[in-house]
């Protein structure tokens, strides 16, 4: 049976219920697109969500990930995310594709969304996802994206540190208290604490309580750890890390260097990435490094500090159109 002869249909009613299947289990995999980011981004952002099943002679094959954000159709300002079906054969995977893509058009119009933004997860040739962006004229780019291979253990590591952050480690194991704050010690005042100190070092509180409850729940029962870095009995530096169910992120980091003028994210770094481990992740994403150039000096910068910690580097595709440059639809 050809690809254009299989029945395909959407469905944004099921999505929570495929979502649940355990041939879906990838979305779990990494936290921005499981259970713990599909409450967070939200609470945040509002809840914007497009998100859609495609089935394919009444099967579930694919779902996308999507949610409009400042004109652009991605997935609250992440490139938007197809995941397959666990086991599906190329020919399902072609005619849930196109069905989708043509679910994306219309919601780009009935949005009035400028711009979409697609991340191609392909190992390998051309896929299906680049075909379609193709055809609508799509440019792509890549995301250099910075990873520790917690499988890989602590020698590989120390290998792929920078030379200078090894000093700076050393520095905080010596200098720095550590507290923290998991299932284990779900201390609301703790977190109260870094809630705080967030807003001093940001100037402004840039969330919502909805969204610092979620990640207040989703660390205590297990999803993650905070921790939090004291010098001299004052609180100077905080990192969260958030889990999925085998990739760890380093959500945020807080350190006042406007009154410290030390080494402070080093340490409580690598202390993030042996205890992500010891959670049983099988991998840690630092975030985003961008060139020197592409971005502002201060974004560079901190990508320049993580990348001093990566144990790889990987260029993620991400593909963008624009509605004024579709040619086919």
């Amino acid at each position: 049976m050809s690809t254009n002869d299989l029945s395909a249909r959407i469905d944004c009613e099921a999505i929570d219920r495929v979502l649940s299947e355990p041939a879906f289990a990838e979305v779990n995999v990494h936290p921005h697109l499981g259970a713990f980011g599909r409450s967070y981004y939200p609470a945040v952002f509002g809840d914007h969500d497009c998100s859609f099943a495609v089935f394919i002679e009444e099967v579930p094959a694919l779902i996308c990930l999507c949610a409009p954000l400042d004109g652009k159709l991605g997935f609250y300002g992440m490139p938007l995310r197809f995941i397959a079906r666990l086991g599906l054969d190329s020919g399902a995977r072609a005619a849930a594709l196109n069905s989708a893509f043509v679910h994306l058009d219309k919601l780009m119009k009935v949005h009035r969304l400028h711009e979409a933004i697609i991340l191609d997860n392909r190992e390998g040739a051309a896929s299906p996802i680049e075909e379609a962006c193709h055809l609508r004229n799509a440019t792509m780019n890549y995301q250099p994206t910075a990873y520790v291979d917690l499988a890989a253990g602590p020698a590989a590591w120390r290998v792929a540190l920078r030379k200078s952050s090894r000093s700076l480690i050393n520095w905080g194991r010596r200098h720095l208290s550590i507290r923290y704050l998991n299932k284990d010690d779900p201390d609301r005042a703790l977190f109260d604490q870094y809630r705080a100190f967030h807003a001093e070092i940001a100037g402004r509180v840039t969330r919502s309580d909805a969204s610092w409850f979620i990640m207040y729940d989703w660390i205590t029962r297990g999803g993650g750890e905070l921790i939090m870095a004291y010098l001299e009995g004052r609180l100077v530096a905080g990192s969260m890390f958030i889990d999925g169910s085998e990739v760890s992120i380093y959500a945020s980091g807080v350190y006042d260097r406007a009154h410290f003028d030390k080494p402070l994210a080093h340490y409580p770094l690598w202390l993030g990435i042996e205890r992500a481990q010891a959670r049983g992740m099988r991998k840690l994403e630092l975030g985003a490094v961008p060139a020197r150039g592409t971005v502002p000096d201060k974004e560079y910068q901190i990508g320049y500090f993580k990348r001093g910690f990566a144990t790889h580097v990987v260029d993620h595709i991400v593909w963008h159109w624009s509605v004024h440059s579709q040619t086919a639809a």
